[in-house]
């Protein structure tokens, strides 16, 4: 497994911030760690309970929770979507 430096859009945030995640993390796993890491920085805490998931920046059909960075087919600094699940 390997870093791998993604773009994230989080819901709520005023810009895209790279986001540094491991080939072998799942899609729950990246969101979680957009989260720690821009929550309570520069947006606020999605609600209790709320699911956050992850889309190709643009795109409106959500990834697979359980897929992982490696299999997604990436490229490197691809610009992803996380938003909470409604």
């Amino acid at each position: 497994m390997a870093s791998f430096p993604l773009v994230c859009n989080f819901q709520g945030d005023y810009g895209m911030k790279l986001l540094m995640v491991d080939t072998g993390d799942t899609m729950d796993t990246v969101a979680e760690k957009a989260k720690g890491a821009l929550v309570g920085v520069v947006v606020k805490a999605p609600q209790h309970g709320a699911v956050l998931r992850v889309s190709r920046h643009g795109e409106r059909e959500f990834l697979p929770r359980n897929l992982r960075v490696s299999d997604a087919r990436f490229v490197q600094m691809e610009a992803v979507d996380i938003q909470v699940e409604s």
